[in-house]
């Protein structure tokens, strides 16, 4: 594949447009029309990667990072040699899973099957209110209907813990999330309009990177297409503090990217504006199969 340098700087001196960025899927009127026109672009693109090899994102392209990754995996499935940070994930996000309330239930109580492909279809739009409820809103309102507190939607060593755990039990479960209703619409297009809207003093969109510039090198890395990325979140990154491993969640990703681009008030983890920002993608990945807790670089 021809790889092309992006550089992020050059963009500080575009002129800032109003409209979004234009490209594949943008235009479409409809959820299944938007999904199709990203599919066909990113097939056509990449005709080496078939089926689920999109969940694989950045490593379909780089060779070099294929082989950190399998480095950095064996180690995490290695009892003895596991990296700093991720078997105390692990064990803090089963512990919470496990440990019963006050009241004697616990969080497999909430959902059906104990949990087991709980997590392949959410984002849910709230039928009531129009809300989009994340599975970390679900996780959340178990505990509070149970008479406990809600964990922060931005800690790590908490939220992110038990969410990797819970979702974990889903893996292999292929994402299936539904656009039927007037609530649901509105919701997907919010997300949308976040997508494909250019922001900060970079004027950039999610759509300039993940769609338009995918499989380019933007510094040092491969930009991912945005087809699979939200079947793998949260993830474990390196820690350069620790030399270890450290758990990032799909919103916490937003917020990084935002910040990469000049944005100055990036969108906040469990924000309205990053749930449905998540309920848009999560769709654009309908159909990949869930492999939560992954390496990326």
């Amino acid at each position: 594949m021809k790889k092309f340098t992006l550089v992020l700087l050059l963009a500080f001196s575009l002129p800032v447009f109003a409209e979004p960025v234009m490209t594949d899927g943008y235009a479409e009127k409809t959820p299944e029309a938007t999904l199709k026109a990203i599919q066909k672009a990113s097939h056509k693109k990449f005709p080496e990667v078939k089926g689920d090899g999109f969940v694989n994102g950045s490593l379909n392209f780089n060779p070099a990072s294929v082989e950190s990754n399998k480095y950095w995996t064996a180690r995490m499935n290695d009892s003895f040699d596991q990296p700093e940070g991720y078997g105390k994930s692990e064990a803090e996000g089963k512990k919470l899973w496990e440990t019963p309330f006050a009241n004697g239930k616990k969080f497999a109580d909430c959902f059906g099957h104990g949990g087991k492909g709980a997590a392949n279809d959410f984002p849910k739009v709230d039928p009531t209110t129009g809300k989009v409820l994340t599975f970390e809103n679900a996780l959340n309102k178990c505990l509070t209907d149970n008479g406990e507190k809600a964990l922060d939607y931005s800690d790590m060593k908490t939220m992110g813990a038990l969410s990797v755990y819970a979702r974990h039990l889903s893996d292999g479960m292929r994402i299936n999330i539904q656009v039927k209703t007037d609530k649901e619409l509105a919701a997907f297009n919010r997300g949308k309009e976040i997508f494909y809207g250019r922001t900060g003093s970079a004027d950039q969109a999610c759509a300039h990177c993940h769609i338009q510039h995918a499989g380019d090198t933007a510094r040092t890395e491969e930009l991912s297409p945005v087809i699979g990325q939200a079947a793998h979140f949260p993830v474990y990154r390196l820690d350069k503090g620790t030399d270890g491993l450290k758990l990032v969640s799909l919103q916490e990703r937003y917020k990084g990217c935002q910040k990469s681009t000049g944005v100055e008030k990036p969108i906040k983890e469990g924000s309205d504006a990053s749930n449905d920002l998540e309920y848009f993608h999560t769709y654009i990945s309908n159909g990949m199969p869930l492999s939560t807790g992954v390496m990326r670089k």
